[in-house]
């Protein structure tokens, strides 16, 4: 499905699950693997490398939900800011579960709902540059009313994905439950009032967002 029309509530809704389904699989997977070592086995060292196969995924299947509820939720309890310290703790729990590192340049305090959710997408958006792991660096500037987002992303064999360009400029490209993650970053930008890119600098991937002029 092309991004040059806005995907209907339907198929959003629909690319979306997929998405969050698709990232639980692999842990949830391996809790079930665990499990089933466990009640299989009674080697020692085994049982033990299932319990820290099971600490591990859960700790993983948390992560990935938590930042799936702040990210994509419409929690009441948080109303129509978020706390920036908050989102720190999920997103830098989100992040640097595998191979990726964060450094977090973002001033402590309140922000509209749909500018922090975009801060976090952009995140979800910036780990596959760096498919071998490596740094993200998300700095603020401006104010928390009416901020500007960079995140430059360093790493072996760091690229932008296909497409994603295309997509964060709103310009027509591929939608499906794996690009959908660019294609609702692109949305939250323009209901913030805010242009997205994304280029190469060097050897580092820069992701900006920044006030409409």
């Amino acid at each position: 499905m092309a991004a040059d029309a806005f995907l209907d509530d339907l198929h959003l809704t629909a690319f979306m699950s997929s998405k969050i389904c698709h990232d639980l699989v692999g842990p949830v997977g391996a809790i079930n693997n665990g499990l089933e070592l466990l009640d299989e086995e009674t080697d020692e060292q085994t049982r033990a490398y299932a319990l820290e196969l099971i600490q591990f995924s859960a700790h993983a299947a948390r992560a990935r939900l938590e930042y799936a509820r702040l990210a994509f939720g419409a929690s009441t309890a948080m109303g129509s800011v978020i706390d920036l310290r908050h989102a720190e703790t999920i997103v830098r729990g989100f992040v640097e579960e595998g191979k990726h590192k964060l450094a977090w340049n973002v001033p402590a305090g309140t922000m509209e709902k749909n500018k922090a959710r975009l801060l976090l997408m952009l995140l979800a958006v910036a780990m596959p540059a760096i498919p071998a792991g490596g740094n993200i660096v998300a700095t603020m500037d401006g104010t928390l009313e009416t901020p500007s987002f960079e995140l430059r992303c360093s790493g072996r064999g760091a690229r932008i994905p296909e497409g994603l360009a295309d997509m964060l400029a709103g310009k027509s490209a591929a939608v499906d439950p794996r690009s959908v993650i660019g294609y609702y970053t692109a949305r939250l930008a323009e209901a913030s009032g805010m242009t997205l890119t994304v280029r190469k600098d060097g050897t580092d991937i820069v992701f900006e967002a920044v006030p409409v002029s």
